[in-house]
């Protein structure tokens, strides 16, 4: 897999595009800046936006290519970010290091991931927060990105049942027009949770 997606980001044009993705960006407008990680950040589009906001950063990817992209884009915009090349499976920061987690478009089998979020929440800060924010099991039926298997997608209820044990601030399913370079472009079906640490 990490061969497929350096052989995705090795072109010299940003295949996400490199604006943040919009609800990524309320997320950053609507709270105090602090300590943020991104897994899974890919090219740095919405990493080296929180860092233009004042935002401490730090991403990951096992795609080196992905890493090299990201810090010219931060350097294109007068900003640094922490960017680290790892498995979001195998995560090695202390616990209680983070003030806000987003994963955005992170997609990878369900069990997987059950276990990712559970290692993420141990790295909040107490209150801290969690976004997530990916393709929905209506978006089967579109050809604007996401994978193609349904284990993979998200439901709203579904996050909501996954993290009860917090306090959820926002889990909603909805339908957008996505703009994000060639890899996210056309009508989507859409699912975000925004949670607060117990």
């Amino acid at each position: 897999m990490k061969e497929m997606w350096n052989e995705r980001y090795e072109s010299k044009d940003y295949f996400y595009g490199t604006e943040p993705n919009p609800a990524f960006k309320s997320f950053i407008d609507n709270n105090t800046p602090g300590k943020l990680l991104l897994p899974a950040e890919g090219e740095g589009r919405n990493a080296v936006y929180a860092a233009t906001k004042g935002w401490e950063v730090t991403a990951i990817d096992f795609s080196e290519e992905a890493r090299k992209k990201a810090l010219n884009l931060a350097k294109s915009q007068k900003t640094s970010i922490t960017y680290h090349i790892d498995d979001v499976q195998q995560l090695e920061f202390q616990a209680h290091t983070f003030d806000y987690i987003a994963c955005v478009f992170m997609h990878l089998p369900s069990e997987q991931l059950q276990l990712i979020y559970k290692r993420l929440i141990s790295l909040l800060k107490p209150l801290g927060r969690l976004l997530i924010v990916g393709f929905n099991k209506k978006q089967l039926k579109y050809s604007s990105g996401g994978p193609r298997n349904e284990d993979w997608l998200f439901s709203a209820e579904n996050l909501k049942e996954q993290f009860k044990a917090h306090t959820i601030i926002q889990a909603e399913d909805f339908k957008t027009t996505l703009n994000e370079g060639n890899g996210h472009e056309g009508l989507a079906e859409i699912a975000i949770l925004e949670m607060k640490k117990e």
